[in-house]
């Protein structure tokens, strides 16, 4: 089925639309491009036809083996064309799928390697062999306080452009999108819709302190994750071992994970409208098999109250449906460049009472002034959060007696509650009963001042000065007719939690970046860091309120205030600091012989004043061989390097407040 619709669009555009609209549980749009020139009346012609993803109702299983000159390849991502069905290949280069249709396509990838799609037809066994891609060697990538070009890195760095990330993912941040895609990351994520993943990137870095990598956003250390989406990324580089991330010292002991968001670009004055979306439809599988409410009667196990009730079951959200819509404008010059986006996400869960609701928006500019002198690049990100993840207890509900029911059609609540039994209790009652509201804010400006010193090319000074502000509200209220107001005789518990969370950065680095004559190569960098680091947070608990529907709006009239029982709690934890000086050099003769040396002398208020202070260095070296005379013959081979280093990195992330109090 095809609709046109006849678009008027005002005197002075002269920019292009495209919309791509993706259905992850098996549909799929297709994707319109519309381009309207100044004051024409512009037919734009939509596509509604709906394709299956899935194009043969019957699949087969099929083993693919990925290889590469070397032997197999391991960690190369395997996925079935316009589908999520796929996975990483093992230590033997292997991957097998299943339910895969004859008339399907496979897209393997790998970074460093040309993507490369095979047809399927009749075959169950095929094997790949994925050919470098030469022009990634040309490509730079982001460093602490810097780029190089990629042929010259001798760290082990991992690098991810926006089009390298998986899509059609939808997930509480955007750690599902680079599944598979570096090498040694570990994420755990529970599934839930409100759910953070946990990163592990160098293995267990430590016993007591942090263990995850320090993401830098923009250049802005100590950044969160979840306050990004997708759609904003333009790349994300990995530092992986010491050597790379020495220069960020005591937070750069589990890796480093920077992430550039997209800034603009010369559109030659015109506007370009992007706009995207997803919806999906998320279901459970391999649910644990419980014994049936008589199947529990026969068996003689307890009390046997006449239903059937499959408690595992009645937890999940069977009408979930996830949606998220995404609006960039893009517009520039040579000399003046603006990106905006704004977004809007619905996340619900499989379980019941998980789902959150997510909107923002993101304006990075950059300008040049005074004959590029100066470039200016000025960003402001603003992400909200409504969430609820009051979601049921898994493990009581297969405690449960199944001949119990969850409902009750005389209550008042519609719920069966009984109170008093610690092992069997109504688990879907005390979720649906309670109300609980979370808002999680991020706020964060910052200004980039690079300073272009033109008498000595290759000079240049940067400023980064950046602010983010955190901030999580918290509302819950507890019925009169809850179940743990009923065990403790109380008429409703109301309880309200404010916490706010302030990053303070200001970093200037000097680079210097010249190619000499006969093939050397320096880029060089030095400068000061410094960070600050402050927690306030307030929370007040009241009970036994006169009606149940005023809730948490008016927590001073319950009684347990003037009886003296309520609570009431607030905290400021301890100013953490960072400062630190530093520098880097890295050497290239020909693109065959490297040198990179980087030290950092750093103090951290977290420790104590005798012990403060500690030096974190690197020193790297590498031989690209598939440069020299003598590999010129192999003509299978187009680039070979051997790289050692060394670095030394620290960790300083645990609770200054903590340490304070003990």
């Amino acid at each position: 089925m095809q609709q046109k619709q006849n678009c008027d669009l005002p005197i002075g555009w002269n920019g292009s639309i495209s919309r791509m609209t993706k259905i992850t549980c098996g549909l799929l749009f297709c994707l319109t491009t519309g381009v309207f020139a100044a004051g024409e009346k512009a037919e734009l012609l939509t596509s509604n036809r709906i394709e299956s993803a899935v194009p043969d109702q019957v699949g087969k299983t099929v083993t693919i083996t990925v290889q590469d000159e070397m032997g197999p390849v391991i960690g190369a991502n395997v996925v079935v064309k316009g589908t999520t069905n796929g996975n990483i290949s093992d230590m033997d280069g292997k991957v097998i799928l299943q339910n895969v249709p004859n008339n399907a396509t496979l897209v393997v990838s790998y970074i460093g390697y040309i993507t490369q799609e095979v047809k399927i037809g009749n075959l169950a066994t095929i094997n790949v062999k994925l050919v470098e891609d030469a022009k990634a060697l040309e490509e730079v990538v982001v460093i602490g306080y810097g780029s190089l070009d990629k042929k010259q890195v001798t760290s082990a760095i991992t690098s991810l452009k926006a089009d390298d990330l998986m899509v059609g993912v939808s997930g509480a941040d955007i750690s599902a999108s680079l599944q598979g895609k570096i090498g040694g990351l570990v994420m755990y994520n529970l599934g839930s819709a409100n759910a953070g993943t946990t990163f592990q990137l160098r293995g267990m870095t430590s016993i007591k302190s942090g263990k995850e990598p320090l993401i830098v956003i923009d250049g802005f250390p100590g950044g969160d994750i979840r306050s990004l989406t997708q759609d904003d990324i333009k790349s994300i580089d990995v530092l992986k071992d010491g050597s790379a991330g020495a220069i960020y010292g005591t937070r750069a002991a589990a890796g480093v994970i920077l992430i550039t968001t997209k800034s603009g670009s010369d559109t030659n004055g015109k506007v370009k409208l992007t706009y995207s979306n997803e919806f999906t439809k998320k279901q459970n599988y391999n649910a644990p098999e419980m014994l049936s409410g008589r199947e529990y009667a026969e068996h003689n196990i307890g009390t046997d109250y006449g239903s059937d009730t499959n408690w595992w079951d009645e937890m999940i959200n069977k009408d979930n449906f996830s949606q998220k819509h995404h609006l960039a404008l893009e517009m520039g010059t040579e000399k003046a460049q603006v990106y905006t986006s704004f977004f809007y996400e619905k996340n619900q869960g499989i379980a019941l009472q998980d789902e959150r609701q997510d909107y923002g928006g993101r304006v990075n500019a950059s300008f040049k002034l005074f004959d590029d002198w100066l470039e200016v690049r000025p960003s402001v990100d603003y992400r909200q959060a409504a969430r609820n993840n009051h979601i049921p207890n898994f493990q009581q509900a297969m405690r449960n007696n199944p001949t119990r029911s969850p409902y009750d059609s005389e209550s008042e609540t519609g719920y069966n509650v009984w109170n008093n039994e610690s092992l069997d209790y109504n688990v879907v009652a005390d979720v649906m009963l309670e109300d609980f509201y979370g808002l999680d804010k991020w706020f964060k400006p910052e200004v980039n001042l690079k300073l272009n010193i033109k008498p000595i090319p290759g000079l240049n000074y940067q400023q980064i000065i950046g602010y983010e502000n955190r901030q999580w509200e918290l509302h819950q209220y507890w019925p009169s007719t809850h179940r743990s107001e009923i065990d403790n005789s109380r008429k409703g518990h109301a309880h309200l939690y404010f916490e706010k969370k302030e990053h303070l950065t200001s970093e200037g680095y000097f680079s210097y970046i010249k190619d000499f004559k006969g093939g050397h190569n320096l880029n060089a960098t030095a400068g000061y860091s410094y960070f600050e680091y402050n927690k306030e947070y307030f929370g007040m608990d009241n009970y036994n309120f006169s009606v149940d529907g005023i809730k948490y709006w008016d927590i001073g009239q319950g009684s347990y205030l003037s009886d003296g029982k309520a609570g009431m709690s607030s905290n400021k934890s301890v100013t953490e600091r960072l400062f630190s000086v530093f520098a880097r050099a890295n050497y290239s003769y020909q693109d065959k012989y490297m040198l990179s040396a980087s030290i950092r002398h750093e103090g951290s208020s977290k420790f104590a004043a005798d012990n403060r202070w500690a030096n974190f260095w690197s020193a790297t070296a590498g031989w690209r061989i598939s440069n020299e005379e003598f590999m010129k013959d192999f003509e299978w081979l187009d680039d070979l390097k051997v790289r050692f280093g060394y670095g030394v990195t620290g960790n300083n992330d645990f609770d200054a407040t903590y340490m304070a109090n003990m």
